[in-house]
């Protein structure tokens, strides 16, 4: 490779240290310095390349950045793993598994004057100008190694002479690099102050903005209350012009009865019994009045843990104030409640007795085998009954909510099959779904699979999930019923491609009244459906789960106990259902029998007795009130005992009670038949040993199975075959 040419003859070495120190001195920038003194360090030295480089780092690691170089040689010839070109004509080194990172990894001087065979020229790249001398001195600068002079290709070789030679100009050299390096600290130092002075001026403005835009009151206040600084906040819920507290003490506004309580409070946290002191107390404001604040005070103290000031939190409280004198109103509010609730149940009582009559007397004329109806009869007859459960639905529906809102629900748990109960949903909320335009369905279910629960809580579970997937749902959405067997128990779940819930909503899904955000919206809602649903699932020994994704739907699950299949005796379900059941197959013949029925109502028992027409071999007694009740038992003891639970001269209760205290009457048959269906009658009859408690109206299948259950059981006949007109007369005493 040629040696590079020069416009000028070179100095010699002390020159070069003048020149070097002078350049230095009149502040030549440090790229003029080194471009200057290398082709003359070249032309002193007879070398045709050379580079000199200061020893640096970045977020790669270390590196040689070459601060002036033998462009034409090392440039257009070695790759990028050697060096690479940073433009401007500086080159940084990175790869030290080279003659050149051996004096950097060493801190020594090199020479070699046999580059192709010294082992240590290993890392010199292919392709690279060949390397025949080399020599590398370190640059040290107050004893750390700060950069390294390179010289190549000197025909008479490298020696310790040259490098003594060559001690000046690197003295010099290597304080200049170093230079570099603090230039670049103070450089970095004054740039760092700045940024810091800016971050502080930053933090302070962000700080301050924040302590005037906060939603609570923030205040500065010596130990003895004497404000030092405030937001604006303070000062509006203080309600006084922020000047005006910066002048006052806060036991100055402070209500007189919130003084002695405020006082202890202060002083405990200055003695130091605790850190910081919360409670709510009243402030007074100029127009007269007050406002209540809750006050979080905490102390600081200084280095010395002396008390220097308190910080103030105050929250304006007033509406939480109001609202405990709302909890209040609300609690007599719910003591009218419960008087509505008794109001509800006499009036529940009431409806019942002639509805009893209407739809007791409308089954005895659908299912009469002396007088059997014509189809079109038959029909109105059913239409009575669909009517009078339709009145009777709407009757229970009052009761239950007062019931709800005593925290109390009766439920009739009993073997279900699941496909009827949602079919029965869906057509129940087909037309709303319709309105909307969404799409209902449901996947196949097993027709014998059932649930244990309460078939009208079931299906009105079922119908609130319904409901909130149409009216949430998105316009042309859909909701789909999957029903699947899970070992011991079952799973419905409702799933709709509606909004969704966020993790947020689910979290408060089951509380009373939350709408979760609904109320800004135009669907209609209490916000105690789900509560609703909830409670009723956990009365029927399951659970309900949701999952939900936003944008995406919702899936609500309710998981209830597996029951296997009931055995129905004869009757098969077919045909039309009036809502109170089917009575075929369920007569029988034995023994004669006396059942003392104890009602004051005369059609009720009427009714009655024409019941008891189907099963000749019942014999039916009447008593008129509870005293004719107790002495018809006590001189005849019957085989079953029909109480109604409001007698004119005594309840129910109280007949049971006296007839209990006579050892051959203690021990009978006692059932009620009572329009009071409130829970705590219903358990009361329990505790007294009742067999059962059958309501107003009267479901006559239900009063059926269980005379038949009662009596031994001889021979079965069909319900349609008429009896004899003997068995007639005796029953109808």
């Amino acid at each position: 490779m040629p040696s590079r040419p020069f416009d000028r003859t070179p100095a010699s070495l002390n020159e070069l240290v003048q020149q070097l120190s002078a350049r230095y001195v009149r502040g030549a920038s440090f790229s003029d310095i080194f471009e200057a003194l290398l082709p003359d360090l070249l032309a002193v030295t007879d070398s045709s390349m050379g580079f000199i480089a200061h020893l640096g780092h970045d977020d790669q690691g270390p590196l040689l950045q070459a601060v002036a170089h033998s462009t034409q040689h090392w440039q257009t010839t070695a790759p990028s793993t050697v060096f690479t070109d940073l433009g401007q004509g500086h080159l940084v080194f990175r790869d030290f598994d080279t003659l050149f990172g051996q004096v950097i990894t060493t801190g020594q001087t090199l020479i070699t004057n046999d580059v192709p065979n010294d082992p240590r020229a290993k890392g010199t790249p292919p392709g690279h100008a060949p390397l025949h001398q080399f020599l590398g001195i370190p640059l040290h600068h107050g004893g750390t190694l700060v950069g390294m002079l390179a010289l190549a290709n000197r025909p008479a070789g490298y020696d310790l002479a040259l490098v003594d030679d060559l001690r000046a100009v690197v003295s010099v050299l290597a304080n200049i690099v170093g230079a570099i390096d603090l230039e670049r600290a103070n450089r970095e130092a004054s740039l760092a102050r700045s940024q810091a002075q800016d971050s502080l001026k930053r933090n302070e403005a962000y700080y301050e903005q924040m302590f005037e835009a906060a939603g609570v009151g923030i205040a500065c206040v010596t130990p003895e209350g004497q404000i030092l600084s405030i937001n604006q906040r303070y000062a509006d819920i203080c309600q006084r012009p922020r000047s005006d507290l910066l002048r006052l003490n806060l036991l100055d506004i402070t209500h007189p009865e919130d003084l002695a309580v405020n006082q202890a409070l202060l002083q405990a946290t200055l003695q130091g019994h605790q850190d910081r002191y919360t409670m709510d107390k009243r402030y007074l404001v100029p127009q007269g009045g007050e406002v209540w604040v809750q006050i979080n005070a905490v102390l600081v103290r200084n280095e010395l843990g002396q008390p220097q000031h308190f910080v103030t939190v105050a929250e304006d409280i007033s509406e939480r104030k109001r609202y405990q004198e709302a909890i209040l109103s609300a609690q007599a509010a719910e003591r009218a409640s419960k008087a509505k609730t008794e109001f509800l149940s006499r009036m529940s009582h009431e409806l019942r007795t002639p509805l009893n009559a209407m739809l007791g007397f409308a089954q005895l004329l659908r299912v009469d085998p002396r007088h059997p109806l014509m189809e079109p009869q038959l029909q109105k007859v059913r239409y009575i009954e669909q009517a009078g459960a339709h009145l009777l639905a709407m009757l229970t529906d009052v009761l239950d909510l007062s019931r709800i809102e005593a925290g109390s629900l009766p439920l009739s748990l009993e073997p279900l099959r699941i496909a009827e109960v949602v079919q029965e949903a869906l057509t129940l909320v087909a037309h709303q779904g319709a309105e909307r335009g969404i799409a209902l369905s449901q996947t196949d279910i097993d027709p014998t699979l059932h649930v244990r629960a309460d078939q009208v809580r079931l299906r009105q579970i079922l119908v609130n999930l319904l409901s909130n997937a149409i009216k949430y749902n998105r316009p042309q959405g859909q909701v789909r019923v999957e029903v699947q067997p899970l070992g011991t128990h079952v799973m419905v779940a409702v799933h709709d491609t509606g909004m969704g819930l966020s993790p947020e909503q689910q979290a408060h899904l089951f509380e009373p009244f939350n709408r979760l955000g609904a109320e800004r919206t135009g669907v209609e809602g209490t916000g105690i459906g789900l509560v609703i649903v909830q409670r009723l699932i956990t009365l029927m020994n399951g659970r309900i789960e949701v999952s939900s994704l936003p944008e995406q739907g919702s899936v609500f699950r309710i998981v209830l106990p597996w029951v296997a299949s009931p055995t129905l005796d004869g009757i098969d379900g077919t045909g039309p259902r009036s809502g109170f059941g089917e009575l075929s197959g369920l007569g029988v013949e034995c023994r004669p029998l006396t059942v003392l029925y104890a009602e004051d109502n005369a059609v009720n028992v009427e009714l009655v007795r024409h019941v008891l027409r189907m099963r000749p071999q019942w014999q039916l007694e009447v008593a008129t009130n509870g005293a004719d009740a107790i002495e018809m038992a006590l001189t005849q003891p019957p085989d079953l005992l029909l109480l109604d639970m409001h007698l004119g001269d005594m309840t129910g209760l109280d007949v049971a009670d006296a007839l209990s205290r006579h050892p051959h009457t203690m021990g009978l048959c006692k059932v009620a038949l009572s329009a009071d269906v409130m829970p705590d009658q219903v358990r009361a009859t329990r505790e007294r040993g009742f067999m059962d408690y059958l309501t107003k109206p009267l479901e006559v299948p239900r009063l059926l199975k269980l005379l038949d259950a009662m009596a031994p059981l001889e021979e079965a006949g069909p319900l349609d075959q008429a009896p004899p007109a003997s068995a007639v007369t005796a029953a109808d005493r």
